[in-house]
């Protein structure tokens, strides 16, 4: 990022640390712990930052709550001071365990680049708007509470795994939370042969990603195909509220920001520090709105799905062949003493696809808007970069050798084959059915098409990928990216 961001980025990094720090022992029981709580708390932080700075230099800012009387009256050179108060006090809001560590942090922050002391008229103005985002979401411990669910033990529907009897279910209400940027998504298809909340009729698509998951997602002492490679990208693509690591969102953020850096370093002042910040903000923004769509549809009985564990055990003719041994991979436990693990809602559709769609899908668009990268004719875009998972860190430890993984660099060509491994990463571990995530449109218009498109042009509108997408297209125009641009993209 540009030297004049590097003021700000501090609090994108520890907006991420937050994350990481709420899930380890130490904080335990953690106070924003899962993927869409975590969404939810980066997006109300990076979007105060954003948006505080935006008010004082008399900018659009992205979400609608108005700014305080104190904060309009802040002077253009107290600008970032006062849109890092705001960050920082969203974080002590949403994370008040970690209060005794964002404190220090800020007067560290004042100090280093030399912004006075605390207690400034522009902090003051920073932490009441922080306090104004963050109670924008009063409600979310009602919506985000456990007890939500009960599984009726119908085909097809949610129930708890093997093994995992105490496990809950999370989420149950999270998709009545009040967005902060998006509407919701309309027309999302149901998954494959779902034609009411009680009826799955036997589809290919269904038997084909059935046998697709029992072959590549199986724990290791099952038979399959899968390769090292696919259970690679499996686990780099993880971070399952791991210790130490924490949740999707924290990945797709250091994504973006490594993307952001490569294109800095290669290209210096291509994007200014008002456009890093925006799309940082949006992207975080598009991430926390996204989890609430996808647990709209989640538990919703016309869309709801059963994890691999439960619906390989217990299949129903037509729809594959029942196996009552199955167990997957499973979510990696990094830095724990297990791994045959399940998600603990919903599989339809992916969180993981929805979120990295969402900030994936965002990304591309503001930068082929900015003219620093573009779209071949199906939508591919040519943005490459080289990332390094925390889960291949050379640090943390694989749950079963109980030694640091060994250091894995992944190297992309685009933005889109990131949204496409991310999401058949779920697969790999037998989390996941394909469909959850991707799917292929049915261009010939010749029957159940189903697989991994190719490109955007080739993209269903079945799965996260597509409810992801939608979401970033929305946002994107707030942004001011162009319909144009958007069409380009082949994901509409």
């Amino acid at each position: 990022m540009t030297t004049a961001t590097g003021k700000l980025r501090f609090w994108c990094d520890m907006s991420m640390e937050c994350i990481r720090r709420d899930h380890t022992s130490a904080l335990s029981p953690g106070d924003q712990r899962g993927p869409f709580l975590s969404a939810r708390a980066i997006g109300m932080a990076l979007a105060a930052l954003n948006d505080a700075r935006a008010y004082v230099l008399g900018r659009p800012a992205l979400l609608s709550i108005p700014a305080p009387a104190t904060l309009l009256g802040i002077s253009a050179a107290d600008a970032d001071t006062a849109g890092a108060a705001a960050c920082a006090q969203v974080l002590r809001l949403r994370y008040p365990n970690q209060a005794h560590l964002l404190e220090p942090a800020w007067l560290r922050w004042l100090d280093y680049f030399g912004l006075g002391s605390a207690g400034s008229p522009a902090e003051n103005a920073g932490r009441d708007f922080g306090t104004l985002v963050h109670q924008s979401g009063m409600n979310d411990p009602v919506n985000a509470a456990a007890g939500q669910y009960t599984s009726t033990g119908a085909a097809y529907s949610h129930m708890l795994p093997p093994k995992e009897s105490m496990q809950g279910y999370a989420g149950g209400h999270w998709g009545m939370a009040t967005p902060l940027l998006a509407t919701r998504v309309t027309g999302f298809p149901p998954p494959p042969g779902r034609v009411s909340a009680t009826t799955v009729n036997p589809t290919a698509h269904y038997a084909a990603d059935f046998a697709k998951v029992v072959d590549k997602g199986g724990s290791n002492w099952m038979p399959g195909t899968r390769t090292l490679p696919e259970e690679i990208t499996g686990i780099a693509w993880g971070y399952d509220g791991a210790m130490e690591l924490g949740t999707p969102p924290r990945l797709y953020l250091q994504v973006v920001l490594t993307v952001l850096d490569a294109i800095e370093a290669k290209n210096p002042g291509s994007l200014s520090p008002e456009d890093e910040l925006a799309i940082i903000a949006g992207i975080s923004i598009a991430m926390a709105d996204a989890g609430i769509d996808a647990w709209h549809y989640k538990y919703a009985p016309t869309h709801m799905m059963w994890r691999p564990a439960v619906g390989i055990r217990n299949a129903v003719n037509g729809n594959g062949v029942a196996d009552p041994d199955w167990e997957p991979l499973g979510r990696p436990d990094t830095n724990g003493t297990g791994y045959s693990l399940t998600p603990n809602f919903p599989a339809y559709p992916s969180g993981h696809a929805t979120f990295g769609a969402a900030a994936f899908q965002l990304l591309r668009l503001f930068l082929v808007e900015k003219e620093v990268a573009c779209f071949n004719p199906n939508g591919v875009d040519d943005i490459r970069f080289d990332f390094v998972s925390d889960e291949f860190d050379g640090r943390n430890k694989d749950p079963i050798t109980l030694q640091p993984r060994e250091h894995i660099t992944l190297g992309y060509d685009s933005l889109w084959q990131a949204i496409i491994d991310n999401s058949v990463s779920r697969v790999y571990l037998g989390v996941h059915w394909e469909f959850d995530g991707i799917t292929k449109r049915n261009v010939a218009n010749t029957g159940d098409e189903f697989g991994v498109p190719s490109s955007p042009s080739e993209l269903g509108k079945t799965g996260g990928v597509w409810l992801g997408a939608k979401i970033a297209n929305e946002i994107a125009l707030k942004l001011g990216v162009s319909p144009a641009t958007i069409t380009a993209s082949k994901i509409s």
